[in-house]
């Protein structure tokens, strides 16, 4: 019953920004200039709220708690240029994220495959809000015609460029997958991490570059949750009630962006510094779930 209730009430927020979005969203579509800017900051505000919402429903149902650590999270700024990097364990990482950081910086944006933007509501939501869509080739179209690693890479530097002169928050999940055990399992000889999968560096090295001369910081987000293999339906039954966040804000001026776009899907020293980050991160989480 608990878990039908919750659904409910996210729903019923979901539903409650259509009357709102909408009408804006086509504002956006027939305007230009200021007009349209405009529009763009209002749209912004109802992300907002619906994030703002989605975290008082899951307090006021469960109790649910997030225990930010992190001297150099004051520091953030509402108007900051930021890229994101956090480890992914559950779908409930991003809602955390988004409940984490609202309005402490920018609206939070993320990848997300260009199909899914015919998903009903939230489709349209993620295009009115500027998320960044991208087509990705399988595995097996790379294998038939590996020029289309090329043509994705030029596509996601063509995605970054609507960010430039705007305030911004990219997250990545340099995992890739979440860290379930069947993938913790199938990837053990390969994983040097107790508590995390190894990280991608190619892709946040990518946007990196393309958008290098923007950047103020990176945010370094480890969730920390108090249970194993969390899931989002635990946080909506109300078996995840608290949890912490640690929060590391690092000066871009500290993360060895690479500075040619031809070497940027393959940089070794951003590789080196995404395997450090990682290791601080499991070496955390370890600590953490020994002084429980």
């Amino acid at each position: 019953m608990g878990l039908i209730i919750a659904y409910f009430f996210f729903l019923l927020n979901l539903i409650s920004i259509i009357p709102t979005m909408y009408p804006l969203y086509i504002w956006k579509l027939v305007t230009t200039g200021s007009v349209r800017r405009l529009g763009d900051k209002l749209l912004l505000k109802v992300g907002e709220f619906w994030i703002e919402n989605n975290y008082r429903i899951s307090r006021m149902l469960y109790g649910v708690q997030f225990e930010v650590i992190g001297e150099s999270f004051k520091d953030l700024k509402a108007d900051g240029h930021y890229m994101i990097i956090c480890n992914h364990q559950s779908w409930s990482d991003i809602y955390i994220i988004q409940s984490v950081l609202n309005r402490k910086i920018p609206l939070i944006r993320f990848f997300i495959k260009d199909s899914l933007k015919y998903v009903p509501i939230l489709g349209h939501a993620w295009l009115a809000l500027d998320f960044p869509f991208v087509k990705r080739s399988s595995r097996e179209q790379l294998k038939k015609n590996p020029e289309l690693a090329t043509q994705d890479l030029e596509n996601v530097k063509k995605v970054c460029e609507k960010f430039v002169g705007m305030p911004f928050s990219i997250l990545n999940f340099l995992e890739g997958h979440r860290r379930t055990p069947e993938r913790v399992q199938k990837l053990i000889k390969k994983n040097p991490y107790q508590h995390l999968l190894r990280p991608h560096s190619g892709g946040i090295s990518v946007v990196s570059t393309a958008l290098k001369n923007s950047i103020d910081a990176f945010i370094d987000l480890t969730i920390v949750y108090p249970t194993e293999n969390p899931s989002f339906l635990d946080l909506m039954r109300g078996k995840i009630r608290k949890l912490k966040v640690f929060v590391d804000v690092v000066p871009v001026s500290q993360v060895p962006i690479e500075e040619n776009e031809q070497f940027a899907p393959m940089s070794k020293k951003m590789k080196r510094w995404v395997d450090e980050r990682w290791a601080l991160k499991d070496s955390l989480i370890e600590k953490e779930k020994h002084t429980k």
